[in-house]
């Protein structure tokens, strides 16, 4: 049985840590996304969160540049390098302690996707923990998993992204909604410290998977996993793969509107122009 998930949250690693300064936490960002899981479970949602590592990481994973793998004619002192990337990576992933979550008694369980239970081949999974995911839910647990460095079959090991995490959850379950939770308040057709940028209130997907909006992203210089960009080819996909089933919502952590975003079972086009955040649906 397919089981049903109300709302997948991803918070961002933009979003919960300074991501050009190296494992460096927003200190005032976790209490917040804890605050929005809480009321979310209060509300009797089930869900999923999914966070980015942000500067826990990234920093370490672009230097050793991990997710090019292993290539066949590397030499052994380079492979000693990257080898040692790897377990670095792994290692600053590991600092967004998982202490951080069990403190707040919202009966969540961290999965660490670096196990071996998560595999990817050329960039995407080919193996992860499905019936573990479904026995935590049906023990009304909130699975959190994270973006991390994996082993990949074709290429040695490579970066399995949040956002790649929650494209295949959506495949897989029937999920209702995938909320983004970001440093910003959604898509915008700019980038946001552009002057005159505007917020896209909603996006839609046609048929084929691609959007009619222009739309100019950017990211930090040290993220390797996407950034916007990425997020925004994760929900057309989703939007797309989904036959618009699923709905797609960015938004700001920080914003009063990301509760009802995630627990709201609808929500109309007036409710829509009254919320900062973009909706992302069929066409």
């Amino acid at each position: 049985m397919v089981p049903t998930i109300d709302a997948i949250i991803k918070i961002g690693g933009s979003a919960i840590t300074e991501k050009d300064e190296l494992e460096t936490l927003k200190s005032s960002a976790l209490p917040k996304a804890f605050d929005v899981i809480r009321k979310c479970r209060e509300s009797g949602a089930t869900i999923i969160v999914v966070h980015g590592a942000g500067s826990f990481g990234h920093h370490h994973a672009k230097k050793f540049e991990i997710s090019k793998g292993i290539s066949s004619s590397i030499n052994e002192e380079a492979l000693k390098k990257k080898m040692m990337g790897f377990s670095l990576t792994r290692q600053s992933v590991q600092k967004v302690k998982s202490s951080h979550w069990y403190e707040q008694n919202i009966k969540c369980i961290k999965y660490h996707c670096s196990r071996i239970s998560w595999r990817t081949n050329k960039h995407e999974p080919v193996g992860w923990p499905r019936e573990t995911i479904c026995l935590l839910l049906k023990q009304n647990f909130v699975p959190v998993l994270h973006g991390d460095a994996c082993m990949d079959e074709s290429d040695g090991f490579s970066i399995l992204s949040g956002d790649t995490i929650i494209k295949t959850l959506c495949s897989h379950f029937d999920v209702r909604r995938a909320v983004f939770l970001t440093d910003v308040a959604g898509v915008y057709d700019r980038p946001p410290s552009e002057p005159d940028a505007q917020l896209l209130k909603s996006i839609f997907v046609k048929d084929d998977g691609t959007v009619d909006q222009v739309i100019g992203t950017s990211q930090s210089k040290n993220d390797v996993t996407g950034g916007m960009l990425l997020k925004l080819n994760t929900a057309t996909k989703i939007v797309s793969q989904t036959r618009g089933r699923c709905l797609v919502f960015v938004c700001a952590l920080d914003s009063c509107d990301s509760c009802n975003i995630i627990c709201s079972a609808e929500s109309t086009e007036a409710d829509l122009l009254n919320t900062q955040c973009t909706k992302i649906m069929m066409a």
